[in-house]
């Protein structure tokens, strides 16, 4: 009904008893003002004012009658016959025929079943309430987790429908107002919750139900897919079968970086990724569907995801998962979705912590966050040379030994999908057990374990990666000794042989043999007579490669360097001659150029922890 309606009215419509009490049904005071005093303007035309304002009057006061009846005897109980036992429900009959309301406007149906809120979930991260409704449909109870905000406005609720509760733009108005009044006129217990697996302080979710996780409705597969089914000795017996393959020692890396995941935010680290490369078709996937097993169902679209996903949709799962591992099946596809920008995807799944995001409030939305390990496979290595080293720091690659895996890699995944969810909850209980100052220690023994190896072998390993490293040796030692009980342990000279060495990650070395190797790949570019010439990048003299800024960023920008950082690390080697911040002026004829002057190292030995590869002399690649 509108006010231009309402001018449209005959006498007789505009005395019509049902017209006017349409318009007390206007939940807006302001709406019904304007409506009501549309009704004497009109009744001005027809010379009744004073008739109309005694209508409207006395049709007040007979609402307000009833609604005091109403309110006096409202002590009705829900008679549904639900486990939770009946709820006051106010003036409403709610029974299995559904909920209704008797009103000076006749019967007013809210739903045409049973429906009922169960209990209010106080979310510990983000502060805000949802709530669990129960409702009946085809003569089963479902329950469903929704935001407050959802039921408490008629052109929210309508969304119910989708999970088959009978609500339409009609009924929302009265099905908000009795989920309303049941709410508030009983005490409907409240529960913390949270939208994140993994620690909270002592408990773990969702295997502990102090705390619940309330976001099963948005993400129903991977919540449903964190249980426990078939039997524990047939997983523990395949697992040990598997283990006991000397020849590989793929599936037991996957299973240690997998419990590993649930010990990062623990002991205070960050994330990191451990990455399987090699060949197709010889058993990677069935090697992390073994690894899922620990935690979920392992087949496909269940727990491990899909590795066409965007940044975006990663960083929902990652907050999700917290503590649990990111399990990624060929990211071969992501990387060649993301191309130049790949990258800073690793970067985003090391961080632990996404984007800031603005909202519809001009406020920033919650920083989603994790605390835990990446598990991914490809045919070559996740991490290059164009790759920036914090990232390449915080990749764990695994080259794959050669052969199958598996001998019958179909009948293993069969029992993995009948069989999987026991060894995760053991896990977590072992390390309650066991405490973080235990786990703590046996991970620094194992970093000086580490350091010690890579002395023997005559290497020096980045320190950033000896700390992933530790960590996983840290679980499987925990998971060999309090669940397969098999003795079988990663190898340690093997596993400090992966990891890369200092020179391999330093962005500034990367970039120094990358100039190195274009003078030798690009020799027509650069002046052979110790002279610069108009068209060439630069030239050699006097021990040094002097090339010309353009050309400079220009690579810089092709391998994915930083010039300024660059040259600050060279500088600080002493390999950087300049006489004008990084650059060096060179008197060519009556002008002054400006060049980059990098100093060409002859002797591995020179600069010491450089550590340089030989480079060519001076008058090559330039003869």
């Amino acid at each position: 009904m509108t006010e231009t309606e309402i001018m449209a009215y005959s006498q007789d419509q505009l005395f019509d008893r049902d017209n006017l009490l349409k318009v007390f049904e206007e939940e807006s005071e302001v709406d019904r003002f304007f409506l009501l005093d549309a009704f004497v303007t009109k009744s001005e035309e027809f010379k009744c004012k004073q008739k109309m304002k005694a209508l409207i009057s006395a049709t007040k006061k007979e609402i307000d009658k009833a609604s005091r009846a109403q309110k006096r005897d409202a002590n009705n109980l829900t008679d549904f016959g639900h486990i939770n036992g009946e709820l006051n429900c106010g003036s409403w009959i709610a029974d299995g025929t559904g909920i209704r309301i008797l009103t000076l406007f006749g019967e007013k149906l809210a739903c045409y079943h049973p429906i009922l809120p169960l209990e209010r979930l106080f979310n510990i991260e983000t502060k805000t309430e949802k709530i669990t409704l129960a409702y009946e449909r085809d003569h089963q109870w479902k329950e469903i987790t929704v935001d407050k905000g959802l039921i408490a406005s008629a052109s929210k609720i309508v969304r119910l429908a989708d999970y088959g509760i009978a609500v339409t733009s009609e009924s929302a108005k009265d099905l908000v107002k009795y989920l309303s009044d049941v709410e508030n006129l009983n005490d409907i217990p409240l529960k913390l919750s949270t939208s994140k697996f993994g620690w909270h302080k002592e408990d773990f979710i969702p295997y502990d139900r102090s705390v619940v996780f309330d976001d099963e409705s948005r993400f129903k597969e991977l919540a449903e897919s964190l249980r426990e089914s078939g039997s524990y000795d047939i997983w523990l017996d395949l697992c040990k079968k598997v283990r006991a393959n000397k020849a590989h020692y793929e599936p037991q890396i996957y299973m240690a970086a997998s419990f590993a995941s649930v010990l990062v935010s623990k002991l205070n680290m960050l994330p990191f990724i451990v990455n399987l490369w090699g060949s197709t078709g010889k058993g990677k996937t069935v090697a992390l569907m073994m690894a899922a097993s620990i935690w979920a169902n392992p087949a496909e679209n269940r727990y491990i995801t899909d590795s066409y996903a965007t940044q975006n949709a990663f960083e929902i799962r990652l907050d999700i998962l917290n503590h649990l591992p990111l399990l990624m099946d060929d990211l071969s596809k992501v990387r060649d979705k993301l191309n130049d920008n790949f990258t800073d995807l690793i970067y985003l799944l090391c961080s632990g912590k996404g984007k800031d995001r603005s909202n519809v409030d001009l406020g920033l939305n919650k920083v989603k966050t994790w605390q835990n390990t990446i598990l991914s496979n490809m045919e070559r290595p996740l991490a290059t040379d164009t790759m920036k080293g914090g990232a390449i720091n915080r990749i764990l690659d695994f080259e794959m030994q050669d052969g199958y895996i598996f001998e019958n890699g179909n009948a293993v995944v069969e029992i993995l999908k009948d069989n999987y969810g026991f060894a995760g909850i053991m896990f977590v209980d072992f390390i309650r057990d066991l405490g973080v100052e235990y786990i703590s220690k046996m991970r620094k023994d194992f970093e000086a374990q580490i350091k010690e190896e890579a002395k023997k072998q005559g290497s020096v390993k980045e320190e950033k990666q000896i700390l992933p490293m530790s960590l996983l040796l840290t679980a499987d030692k925990l998971a060999t000794d309090y669940i397969f009980d098999d003795g079988i342990y990663l190898d340690l000279p093997t596993m400090v042989s992966q990891l890369k060495d200092v020179n391999e990650v330093s962005e500034g070395q990367r970039a120094y043999e990358t100039l190195i190797d274009y003078t030798n790949i690009y020799q027509g570019k650069f002046s052979s007579d110790n002279e610069y010439k108009p068209e060439s990048w630069g030239f050699v003299k006097d021990g040094y490669l002097n090339i010309i800024p353009s050309i400079m960023r220009k690579i810089a920008k092709d391998e994915n360097f930083s010039v300024k950082a660059f040259c600050s690390w060279a500088d600080q080697k002493k390999l950087l001659k300049r006489n004008d911040k990084s650059q060096n002026k060179i008197r060519i004829g009556n002008q002054t150029v400006r060049f980059y002057s990098i100093k060409i190292v002859q002797d591995a030995d020179e600069k010491g922890d450089t550590a340089f590869r030989e480079a060519a002399q001076e008058e090559i690649p330039f003869e």
